[in-house]
């Protein structure tokens, strides 16, 4: 006859989910940090400059958010 024994993963702790949350805050603190620095540069740039690369000053969000967020 075959035995198995499953055990189910042990409940993260209440420290644990504090760190998490604490990590996703950072996370999504560093990925606004470089979406506002990267239109920042774009806004920066003169039109002729976005023009010479393909933008438009409407785009610049559009763009900042793919390149940081890749959505």
């Amino acid at each position: 006859m075959a035995y198995s024994t499953l055990t189910a993963p042990a409940a993260a702790g209440f420290a644990d989910r504090l760190r998490s949350i604490a990590a996703g805050l950072i996370r999504n603190w560093k990925l606004r940090r470089d979406y506002k620095a990267t239109v920042s540069a774009l806004r920066a740039m003169s039109a002729r400059d976005l023009a010479d690369i393909g933008l438009s000053r409407c785009a610049i969000p559009g763009i900042a958010r793919e390149h940081v967020y890749g959505k």
